[in-house]
C-alpha cells in the first residue's frame, strides 16, 4: 500500500519524460536512415572502400535497347547489300591476273554502275552477287573523263537493284555508309559523313570530276561501290582517296549520283558521252587581264588560244584574250565550270556566251561540236621553257656584235620587223608584227614562255608592226608594270594561232 504521506511525482514532469523518449526515437531513426542512405551513396559512387572486394567490376545487366541510329545502319545495310557486286578482273583471255572492284546493280537485267579504272585494262569480267552465284560481264560502255563504266550481266531472273537518290540535296554533316569489296572483303559496310561537295581531287582529276568527300573508310576493292545515305538511296560511286600510303587515311570522294545517272544512261543509249565543244582553250583569269578588262577578279575565264582558225568559238568571232563571263546567261567563273557547262549543253546545240573585250562587253551565238578525247589540252600547246628554240642564237644580220654587247635584249627577247621573205616560210604572208629570233634563258620572256618564232601583234592592246613599235612600247617598262603581249604561234606546220601572254614586270 502506497504511503499517503509520500509526495507524488508532477503530472508536467511525467509528459516531458515520455516526449523526451519519443523525440529520442525519432532522431535515432533520422540518423540511422541519413546514414544508411549516404552509405548507400557511397556506395554507388565507388567512394566505399570496405575491403579488397570493392575495386572489382561487375557486367551489367541492363537491358539494352537498339540506338536509332545503329537501327537505321542495320536497315540500309540490309536493304542495299544485296544490290552491290563484287567484280573480278582478268587482264588475259585466261583468267590470270586477276584485280577486284566492286559495282552497283541499277537496273534488274543486269545493268551495274562502276568505275571506269576497274574495267577498262580487263579481258574478260566475272561479277559475284550478294548470294555467291558468279557469271561472267561485258562492257557496255566507258567514259573515262568521269571515271564512270557501265557493264551488263545475263541473268535468268529479275535481280535486286539499288535506288538512285539526288546529291544536290547532301549535306555536309549528312551520314552515309560505303558498301564493297575492300582488299576482297565482299559486303564490307563502313560509315562516315559527308566532309565536303565540289571537291576536286588534286591533280589527276578531270574537269568533270567534283566529289563528295567522305570519311567512310574507302580502300583498293571500293571503287566502282555505293556511297549510300540514311534513306538507303545510291548517292555517290566510290572512286578515289587521299593517301600517302596506298590505304585509306580518312578521306575518300565519291562521284556523285547527279554526274553518275547522267553518264549511265548515255553509256546505256549511245554507248558511249557526248559533249559540246566551244574551241577555245581556257585558262584562270589573272588580276592583270581582270584589271586591263575593267572587271572583278574572278568573274570570268580567260581565252588562252583558239583550238583552229575553223573552231566553233572562231567562227563566232571569238579571240585569245577574250573573257568569257557567262555560258548561256550563268556566269562562269574558274575553267572547271566553263568545260562543264559547255560540255552539259548538247552537241550541235546553240551557246549563247557572254565575254569580254578591251572593257566592252559582247556577246556571240556558238554552234557547238561534238567534244573528242581529252580537248582541254590545246593541238598547239606551249613547249616547257626549256623547248630549244629559246636558246635559239641570234643571226648576225639581226644586230652587229658592237650593238649586241652594248644593249641587252629587252624582256629576253631579241626581235626584228617582219618582211615578206621573213614571212614566207614562216606561214606569216599578210601579217604584221615583231619576229621573235631568240629568248634568253631564265629571262622573264622565257618564264612566261614566249618562244624564238613567235610574232608579237599586240603590247597593251597596242599593234605591233615593227622592230621599232617593240622598242618603243617596251624601252620604258618598269618593276611591278603590267604586260600584255598578244602573239601568234606556229602549231603544226605552218598553221598559227593567238594567244594572250600576260605577266608583271619583277
Amino acid at each position: 500500500m502506497r504511503n499517503r504521506s509520500q509526495p507524488s511525482m508532477a503530472p508536467d514532469s511525467y509528459t516531458f519524460r515520455i516526449t523526451l523518449s519519443r523525440r529520442t526515437i525519432i532522431m535515432l531513426v533520422a540518423i540511422g536512415c541519413l546514414s544508411f542512405g549516404i552509405a548507400i551513396g557511397a556506395i554507388a559512387r565507388g567512394v566505399v572502400s570496405a575491403g579488397p572486394d570493392d575495386n572489382r567490376v561487375a557486367i551489367s545487366t541492363t537491358p539494352v535497347t537498339a540506338d536509332s541510329l545503329s537501327a537505321s545502319f542495320a536497315r540500309v545495310s540490309a536493304l542495299v547489300e544485296p544490290s552491290v557486286a563484287h567484280i573480278k578482273v582478268y587482264e588475259t583471255e585466261f583468267y590470270t591476273r586477276e584485280g577486284a572492284g566492286s559495282g552497283v546493280i541499277v537496273n534488274s537485267t543486269g545493268f551495274i554502275l562502276t568505275n571506269a579504272h576497274v574495267v577498262s585494262r580487263a579481258m574478260r569480267l566475272k561479277v559475284k552477287l550478294a548470294d555467291g552465284t558468279e557469271t561472267d560481264a561485258r562492257v557496255i560502255g566507258v567514259d573515262s573523263p568521269t571515271d564512270l563504266a557501265v557493264i551488263k550481266i545475263d541473268f535468268p531472273r529479275p535481280l535486286p537493284v539499288a535506288r538512285m537518290g539526288d546529291s544536290d540535296k547532301l549535306n555536309v554533316g549528312d551520314w552515309v555508309l560505303a558498301i564493297g569489296s575492300p582488299f576482297g572483303f565482299e559486303q564490307t559496310v563502313t560509315a562516315g559523313i559527308i566532309s565536303a561537295k565540289e571537291r576536286v581531287a588534286g591533280t589527276g582529276s578531270t574537269a568533270f570530276q567534283q566529289f563528295l568527300q567522305t570519311d567512310a573508310a574507302i580502300n583498293p576493292g571500293n571503287s566502282g561501290g555505293p556511297l549510300v545515305n540514311l534513306a538507303g538511296e545510291v548517292i555517290g560511286i566510290n572512286t578515289q582517296i587521299a593517301t600517302n600510303t596506298g590505304v585509306y587515311s580518312g578521306i575518300g570522294f565519291a562521284l556523285p549520283s547527279s554526274t553518275a545517272v547522267d553518264i549511265y544512261n548515255q553509256l546505256v543509249t549511245n554507248g558511249k558521252v557526248r559533249r559540246g565543244f566551244l574551241g577555245a582553250v581556257p585558262k584562270e583569269m589573272t588580276p592583270q587581264v581582270a584589271r586591263l578588262n575593267r572587271i572583278a577578279e574572278g568573274e570570268g575565264v580567260e581565252v588562252k588560244e583558239l583550238t583552229s582558225e575553223n573552231s566553233p568559238a572562231a567562227r563566232a568571232g571569238l579571240q585569245s584574250g577574250d573573257v568569257i563571263t557567262e555560258v548561256n546567261g550563268q556566269k562562269v567563273k574558274t575553267v572547271r565550270e566553263l568545260i562543264r557547262r559547255v560540255a552539259a549543253l548538247g552537241v550541235g546545240s546553240t551557246a549563247n556566251i557572254t565575254y569580254i573585250r578591251d572593257g566592252e562587253r559582247r556577246t556571240a551565238s556558238v554552234k557547238l561540236e561534238e567534244r573528242k578525247d581529252e580537248p582541254d589540252a590545246p593541238q598547239g600547246i606551249r613547249p616547257p621553257p626549256s623547248d630549244p628554240r629559246q636558246q635559239r642564237p641570234v643571226p648576225d644580220d639581226q644586230d652587229s656584235k658592237s650593238d649586241r654587247r652594248k644593249r641587252k635584249p629587252v624582256l629576253g627577247v631579241s626581235v626584228k620587223t617582219l618582211t615578206p621573205d621573213l614571212a614566207r616560210p614562216h606561214g606569216l604572208e599578210g601579217a604584221r608584227g615583231a619576229y621573235v629570233v631568240s629568248v634568253e634563258a631564265d629571262s622573264i620572256a622565257a618564264i612566261n614562255r614566249l618562244l624564238a618564232d613567235d610574232l608579237i601583234v599586240e603590247i597593251n592592246s597596242k599593234p605591233v608592226a615593227s622592230l621599232e613599235d617593240f622598242q618603243r612600247l617596251t624601252r620604258d617598262l618598269r618593276s611591278g608594270d603590267e604586260v600584255f603581249i598578244k602573239v601568234l604561234r606556229s602549231d603544226r606546220g605552218t598553221l598559227r594561232r593567238s594567244f594572250l601572254v600576260s605577266f608583271v614586270m619583277p
